[in-house]
């Protein structure tokens, strides 16, 4: 019974009883250690510091602890074939999932620290966004017989990463998108750092950005507008592109008329929706049937260069993205209204496991008519029509049979032929000013010479020659309409009058666009809101389509700018 007894208290088994008494295996009896809860206080920009709890065993003292730590597996861009995009970034399922991207898609475990202490510091090259991942065990070993026993199981993993700077773990963007009613700068700016500015480009502004680095890889201009062999090739340029990029559109004056339907399943291939609506209004017109949008309408087809800008990644499916379409209404003679423009921020945090920017807190601009189907309001900015005018509902009528609104185009390019008309400024009709009381008696404007004048005179420089209806005599020495600043242009040449195709300072259209004190040829108010005499060029400098299309030439960083420099 003694010997039982003894052979019971022995730490390690018994050859021979050892079977017997499997309870008192030392290496069942470890409580492994812990890692401690994960700070990001303790992550710096280039060193990772781990600490754990004590492992206990109750028949030996903890000998020494055994850190490993091991990395994602592959390059980068692997992450980004392994999401799905469904719902714009990564299924939800799969985020709530702690182990993802899954055990396979790390490297070898390699221990990196044994010893008694608690507390491991990692070194890392700065700049180099490292994520690890880290576990422990404890080993032991007995005082009695002065031999190590066994260790403890590996404590549940840790993930942990380097911190990157403050202005590369999230990165600010903005982008603003412009059309024929509503100029202003087509404007993409990242991190503070404008990428393009400009606004003497007409079409669509495609902007190339990579998500592991948010660096620049593509920025050109298409003229979708005019020009459907550009409007294809943008087409074949985004599909270079998987879904490791970013897919940044802006519009610039006018886009629609050129657009086909190859550009367009390429846009709905990165997320976009409406812009294959309105490209198949103007350019394809294979129309789609709805009772609500109007596409069939004036509201659509009237009028064009509707303000446009889109953020999308490839694949991620119709409708994902995130897209801002606005109206292409406008009126620039008030100067306190400014014309709505397209408008879409957001950040982008830099997810450190799948080293890849992801987009968050994005908000868009969007007009309820093009977002709900529901048009503006009576007297708004975009229907200025009174309400007592507005016609009644007739529920026996088809939707589609009327349209939901006529869309109010305010701007001087469009009413200028009636205004020329309407103010008396060209031959037989600049007669004097004169009143006719209720006998038909016509008496001469009382009012002193100066005071006779339009609206339209007062853009256009001066009064104009006018004559007494009866015989014709002169009771105004003004200009006549061929005298006046760019006749010719004001006329009919401003409908076709381009940035770049009007010379050098738009001599070849007109000598005075967009000087001081002439309001009718003014930037944003003129007949041509768009040529602007002032207007800055800032673009970053890319490749040309050499670098795109021939992989052999690769160039590391083809783009200026970038987010994340790795070459440290």
């Amino acid at each position: 019974m003694a010997t039982i007894a003894l052979l019971a208290l022995w730490p390690w088994p018994h050859p021979v009883l050892g079977a017997y008494f499997p309870s008192y295996n030392i290496e069942e009896t470890w409580h492994s250690p812990l890692m401690q809860p994960w700070d990001p206080m303790r992550a710096m920009e280039g060193s990772i510091m781990v600490t754990w709890s004590p492992g206990w065993n109750p028949w030996c003292a903890v000998d020494r602890y055994e850190l490993q730590v091991r990395r994602p597996r592959g390059p980068p861009m692997r992450f980004a074939d392994m999401e799905s995009l469904r719902y714009r970034e990564t299924d939800t399922d799969e985020q709530e999932v702690e182990t993802w991207p899954g055990d396979g898609e790390w490297g070898v475990w390699q221990t990196t620290y044994v010893g008694v202490g608690r507390a491991y510091m990692l070194w890392v090259p700065k700049q180099t966004a490292h994520a690890a991942q880290f576990r422990v065990r404890a080993c032991g070993s007995s005082e009695r017989m002065g031999s190590a026993t066994g260790c403890s199981p590996w404590s549940p993993v840790q993930t942990a990463y380097t911190m990157l700077s403050a202005a590369q773990d999230k990165v600010n963007f903005m982008v603003r998108g412009m059309g024929m009613n509503a100029p202003d700068y087509v404007h993409i700016e990242v991190n503070r750092h404008v990428v393009y500015r400009r606004r003497d480009e007409t079409g669509l502004v495609l902007a190339v950005f990579r998500r592991m680095d948010f660096s620049l890889q593509w920025l050109r201009t298409y003229d979708t507008h005019r020009n459907r062999t550009e409007a294809l090739q943008m087409a074949e340029h985004i599909r270079f592109y998987n879904a490791s990029y970013f897919i940044v559109v802006a519009s610039s004056i006018a886009w629609e008329w050129q657009a086909p339907r190859t550009l367009v399943q390429t846009m709905e291939f990165c997320g976009a929706y409406h812009f294959g609506q309105w490209a198949y209004t103007f350019a394809e017109q294979v129309h789609y049937r709805s009772n609500t949008s109007d596409l069939q309408q004036t509201a659509s087809q009237e009028q064009f260069g509707h303000p446009y800008a889109f953020i999308g990644i490839p694949g991620i499916g119709t409708a994902m993205g995130f897209e801002s379409l606005m109206y292409n209404t406008g009126h620039y003679l008030a100067r306190s209204v400014k014309p709505q423009q397209a408008i879409i921020r957001g950040v982008a945090y830099y997810d450190y496991v799948a080293r890849l920017y992801r987009l968050q807190d994005v908000t868009a601009t969007k007009a309820t008519f093009f977002a709900k189907g529901q048009p503006p309001l009576p007297e708004t900015f975009h229907n200025p029509v009174p309400s007592r005018k507005s016609p009644t509902l007739d529920f026996f009528t088809l939707a589609s049979m009327a349209p939901a609104y006529v869309p109010y185009i305010g701007t001087l390019r469009e009413h200028i032929t009636k205004l020329l008309e309407a103010n008396g400024t060209v031959m037989p009709y600049n007669l004097a000013f004169y009143l006719q009381t209720d006998a038909k008696v016509r008496k001469v404007d009382p009012r002193p010479k100066s005071w006779w004048v339009t609206e339209l005179e007062r853009l256009w420089g001066g009064h104009s020659m006018r004559f007494w209806h009866h015989n014709a005599t002169i009771l105004n020495h003004g200009l006549q309409f061929e005298e006046r600043s760019c006749p010719s242009f004001v006329k009919h040449s401003h409908l076709f009058a381009d940035p770049m195709s009007c010379g050098h300072l738009f001599q070849d259209c007109c000598d005075r666009v967009d000087v001081p004190d002439f309001p009718l040829t003014e930037c944003g108010v003129g007949v041509s809101p768009t040529l602007c005499r002032s207007a800055e060029i800032l673009q970053d400098d890319c490749p040309g389509p050499f670098e795109l299309i021939n992989r052999t030439s690769y160039v590391k960083w083809p783009c200026a700018f970038r987010v994340i420099d790795w070459r440290s």
